[in-house]
């Protein structure tokens, strides 16, 4: 008789065999686990050498890190192993000490490194949110908000590039399509934030002064007074975007005269009743004579000037670029055109001023948004559209938490449906609003340009709070919401009002979370990820 294993014994084997393949596997997963992190921790620790490295030799940190393989002035290339990513990097050199902020990315697995802390996890914010989008780069100065809960990046669909001027290098770096401007965040603190704002035109023709067709220094499509005599010439080193368009205007005749370099828009790019917004860069401004040398704004018809609006411009040795502002409220009757200048009244002979400029640009709007340069023809900024998807979200009873920096207008997220939405937003002046179901059901305000945490929990037809830096509103009633949609925006809606500024992360929870809790949450996000 021949000898076999019985049932029970195989299946005493089977069993025995599935449970050392369940252990094995657990443990080959922690082992490579454990492998992917301390290759996360190996990269942190040795970008965070180089960094350091390059600060002495620079005395800056560098601007980007992802330059490569051959990176410019101000940047590095730095080597990260394979399956590893840069999640985020952010530079600031305006503090001391300076600091960094660099977060690396394996999976799900995401730690970061700063300029006085060891490689630590980067995680959600406590209490289980439902998601957690947070601006991180992906290039100089660009990049998108990163969601930390579900590992997956925000959608943008502004489909002209862009810029965004970075006030810690003094310079203007171009964002392409389909990304947002990204800082390091304004407060030194920690992290970096997002500049979303609304469309905008620039009117003015070659607004870098990048070509002279002629090459007598004076760029194309602008032009000089004739009163005076002129030394102008251009030059590309140093330039805040584009050229440096240098103007030496000598006044050496009788009576008061207005040597000046200007260009007007086309005729019916402005109206009666418009506002205009005039920018130009400029340094290293010197000038004889009592009089300022300004910045003036124009409303024109033909060559009829109808009215203007004058800022007086620095001078200055020192060579940091400053920016010059002005707006033209309500544009008179018969306006038609604006125009730029720059220019000065002066009345004895030897009088004079000289400047370097750059980066020119007149909108329609109340405010200056980032800078839009232009070549032969004006130039249209779509706006940045932020959306992100509302899986998990609860219409019904929720909490939204929100650090920005406020910005000129600023609505920071809106749920918008077919019938009504919930929104987080900034009112005129500096008040922070919270709106359930259509009706505006709370405000709280903090006085100037600032970083704050804001907050609202909501539950559908009850309570209703709003917070500012943890510290909660009066209760209110909340409005009945339904129909929402299956996206949000972050940081504008198109026919309601935008951020236009910075925006550095967005939390979001599926139940209306005490006053304790937001506090909490305050505490973990606003200074930094």
């Amino acid at each position: 008789m021949k000898k076999a294993f019985t049932i029970v014994e195989l299946l005493v084997v089977i069993v025995v065999i599935g449970i050392l393949a369940a252990i094995t596997i657990v443990a080959y997963t922690g082992i490579s686990q454990k492998a992917v992190v301390a290759s996360i921790q190996s990269d942190l620790n040795s970008a965070s050498n180089t960094l350091k490295l390059y600060q002495v030799d620079n005395m800056a940190y560098p601007n980007s890190i992802s330059d490569c393989p051959s990176p410019s002035t101000g940047n590095i290339c730095l080597k990260i192993s394979p399956g590893n990513t840069v999640s985020s990097y952010s530079a600031n050199n305006t503090t001391s000490p300076q600091t960094y902020n660099l977060a690396i990315a394996n999976g799900s697995n995401i730690y970061q490194i700063t300029s006085n802390t060891q490689p630590t996890v980067l995680a959600p914010a406590p209490l289980s949110p439902v998601a957690d989008w947070l601006a991180t780069t992906q290039g100089n100065h660009y990049g998108n908000y990163y969601d930390l809960v579900t590992n997956s990046w925000a959608t943008v669909t502004r489909s002209t590039p862009k810029t965004i001027y970075d006030p810690t290098t003094n310079h203007i770096y171009d964002v392409p399509a389909g990304k947002l401007g990204i800082n390091p965040r304004s407060d030194g603190k920690p992290g970096s934030e997002a500049v979303i704002e609304e469309g905008r035109t620039n009117y003015l023709l070659n607004s870098s002064f990048s070509a002279d067709t002629n090459s007598d220094g004076l760029s194309d499509n602008w032009t000089k007074q004739s009163t005076s005599q002129f030394i102008y010439s251009r030059n590309t080193n140093s330039s805040i975007n584009g050229t440096v368009q240098k103007f030496r205007a000598d006044y050496n005749s009788s009576g008061t005269q207005y040597p000046a370099f200007y260009q007007r828009s086309a005729a019916a790019t402005f109206a009666a009743g418009d506002t205009a917004t005039a920018t130009i860069w400029y340094r290293n401004l010197s000038k004889s004579g009592a009089s300022n040398v300004s910045l003036n704004l124009h409303a024109m018809n033909g060559s009829t000037d109808l009215g203007q609006i004058s800022v007086a411009l620095t001078v200055s040795t020192d060579g940091v670029w400053r920016k010059a502002t002005a707006v033209y409220s309500n544009m008179p009757t018969n306006t038609i055109s604006a125009e730029l200048d720059i220019i000065q009244s002066q009345s004895a002979a030897g009088n004079y001023f000289e400047g370097e400029f750059a980066a020119a640009q007149i909108e329609k709007g109340a405010f200056a948004t980032s800078y839009i340069p232009t070549t032969t023809t004006t130039i249209t900024r779509n706006a940045d559209v932020v959306t992100v998807p509302t899986t998990n979200w609860n219409a019904s009873t929720g909490t939204i938490t929100s650090v920005a920096e406020p910005g000129t207008l600023g609505r920071y997220v809106s749920w918008i449906g077919a019938a009504n939405y919930v929104s987080l937003y900034r009112a005129a002046g500096s008040q922070i609003q919270g709106v359930i179901g259509g009706t505006p059901s709370y405000s709280a305000s903090k006085n100037g340009t600032f970083v704050s945490t804001a907050a609202m929990s909501w539950v559908n037809g009850g309570s209703l709070y709003g917070y500012m830096d943890g510290v909660p509103s009066a209760a209110t009633t909340g409005v009945a919401t339904s129909a929402l949609s299956a996206n949000a925006n972050v940081g504008g809606y198109a026919g309601y009002d935008y951020i236009n500024g910075p925006m550095q992360r967005v939390v979001i929870y599926s139940s209306a979370l005490s006053s304790s809790d937001v506090s909490t949450v305050t505490s973990a996000i606003q200074n930094g990820p």
